[in-house]
């Protein structure tokens, strides 16, 4: 049975958040990017296994789109992509609506505020200076030597380490499985927030609240 959000609210200090697709709309530039560099660099890569797989860390979206390609075909794709990324992302990346006003009203109200995510620390700083929110995080996880990216719990417990708060005092908020799947392994309670209104497999995973948007913190 889900749990109310305001329930969940009252009974936690740190609140935590994946960034792709959660704060930040990205979702159709990253499959871009992978297309376009498979284009570039003569490779075919399937647009639905890259959609479907992001959240999970780079090293392990690589290797399962580009599992049978030579060892140096790959590092030719992964450095045009790179490239392509680092051109394109500012223009191509954009915080969803409801993200500012959430933050806006969960910050007044006290809560430490983090992301945690399966990229690396660089990016996510960037995408949140980039976008005017850094401001409102105390803590940034991500992928670095030794925590590693979902579904594993490295980034969520290193975040809780970074923030001196326990799994029992902490939300984690994503929008796909692999984070509801990491945060469970992390011990902490978990909101998907599914603004497509579609079907969630919630046999690999249940949530303990889903929401159509992050106004629903607030209301």
């Amino acid at each position: 049975m889900k749990i109310p959000v305001s329930s969940l609210l009252n009974s936690v200090r740190l609140i935590l958040f994946d960034l792709d697709g959660t704060l930040v709309d990205s979702e159709d530039f990253i499959v871009w990017s992978f297309t376009e560099a498979a284009r570039l660099t003569g490779l075919r890569v399937d647009p639905s296994i890259i959609r479907e797989l992001i959240g999970y860390p780079l090293d392990y979206l690589l290797n399962e789109i580009l599992g049978g390609v030579s060892g140096e075909k790959a590092r030719e794709f992964i450095e045009v992509r790179r490239r392509l990324v680092w051109e394109n992302w500012s223009k191509n990346v954009k915080l969803f609506p409801d993200v500012v006003p959430a933050l806006e009203y969960l910050s007044s109200k006290g809560y430490v505020l983090g992301v945690a995510s399966s990229s690396i620390v660089e990016r996510i700083n960037a995408f949140l200076n980039h976008l005017g929110v850094s401001r409102y995080f105390n803590v940034v996880s991500g992928v670095t030597p030794g925590v590693r990216g979902k579904p594993e719990p490295d980034v969520i417990l290193n975040a809780l380490r970074m923030a001196s708060m326990h799994p029992g005092e902490t939300l984690y908020i994503g929008d796909r499985v692999v984070d509801c799947i990491a945060a469970r392994q992390a011990g902490v309670r978990v909101v998907i927030v599914n603004r497509k209104g579609t079907g969630l497999p919630t046999s690999e995973c249940s949530p303990d609240a889903v929401v159509q948007s992050l106004i629903e913190l607030i209301e």
